[in-house]
């Protein structure tokens, strides 16, 4: 629903014409659009469903490690450069997360695995679409990445749908009305928000720091989890969680300084390519004058 909704609110703005939405080539589609559509349906269809064997608490736990995995296909595909401090910050987030799994009271090994099946797709679905909006040449604002990737994703997503829900929901339309239809209507805006939130936030820093901002909402689904569901949390995950959390604080505060870095290179190298530009100026016009006075000598003799 949430992708059918982005799809048509997307489909919306580019017929009344409030974004440009350059046009893709089939094998553009195919190779940048395809994958990102089929890593997404994987995500939700397979961390959906975990939510029918695993806590929302413990859930939010295991999401922790995704910098991880995410860390890896940065790698892989040359969005992030390794070092010693980043790998230590993603190892201390890792630690964390293990304790908290191992301290886990009543474990599904199934539900960990859905989890783990979409913590994979998810981190590579961040990293294509990092690539897509940075270095795959298709100049793409974030609305108009919404409006391929929805469509698709919707695609990739009707197979399992009619597979798993379609019967019961045909069975029971009822339940639109049950449930609300100004609720379903404010869910599926969220979402459309989210998405495009998601996309400039990635545009504009990472996959990786979407990934590791995301840890503090774990934290606060974790809270909502013990004290709305009851959800039973051990004070060991607790401590493992701390250890992940202090990985992510860290991390957080490596990557202000790189950017702030980056940012005083930048208007250095600035300052130097017009200081140059005006010296260079300088030694134009004084060629110039010496140019005029000795053309003014030759007259004159």
């Amino acid at each position: 629903m949430h992708m059918a909704f982005s799809a048509l609110c997307a489909g919306i703005w580019k017929a009344m014409g409030w974004i440009e939405v350059p046009e893709m080539k089939l094998a553009q589609w195919a190779g940048g659009i395809l994958p990102v559509g089929l890593c997404f349906a994987g995500s939700l269809v397979a961390s959906n469903t975990a939510y029918l064997y695993i806590s929302v608490a413990f859930i939010q736990m295991i999401k922790a490690s995704t910098p991880v995995v995410v860390l890896i296909f940065s790698f892989f595909f040359g969005l992030e450069t390794p070092n010693g401090k980043l790998c230590m910050y993603i190892c201390l987030i890792t630690a964390g997360v293990t304790i908290s799994c191992v301290a886990q009271v009543a474990i599904s090994y199934i539900g960990v695995t859905l989890q783990l099946t979409a913590l994979v797709c998810e981190a590579m679905r961040l990293c294509l679409v990092n690539v897509l909006l940075v270095s795959k040449g298709v100049k793409l604002s974030s609305l108009a990445s919404l409006y391929y990737i929805a469509p698709t994703c919707l695609l990739c997503l009707l197979l399992p749908w009619a597979h798993l829900e379609a019967p019961a929901i045909l069975a029971d339309l009822g339940v639109f009305s049950r449930t609300g239809y100004v609720t379903l209507l404010a869910n599926s805006s969220i979402a459309f928000c989210l998405n495009i939130a998601t996309m400039a936030l990635i545009k504009h820093t990472s996959a990786l720091t979407l990934n590791v901002a995301g840890v503090f909402k774990d934290l606060l689904l974790i809270l909502w989890s013990v004290i709305v569901s009851g959800a039973i949390v051990t004070p060991t995950q607790y401590m493992g969680y701390a250890i992940a959390f202090s990985g992510v604080t860290g991390y957080t505060a490596y990557k202000r300084s790189a950017q702030l870095k980056a940012a005083e290179s930048a208007a250095k190298a600035a300052n130097a390519s017009g200081g140059s530009s005006e010296s260079q100026s300088l030694l134009d016009r004084s060629d110039r004058d010496s140019s005029e006075a000795e053309s003014g000598s030759r007259s004159r003799a």
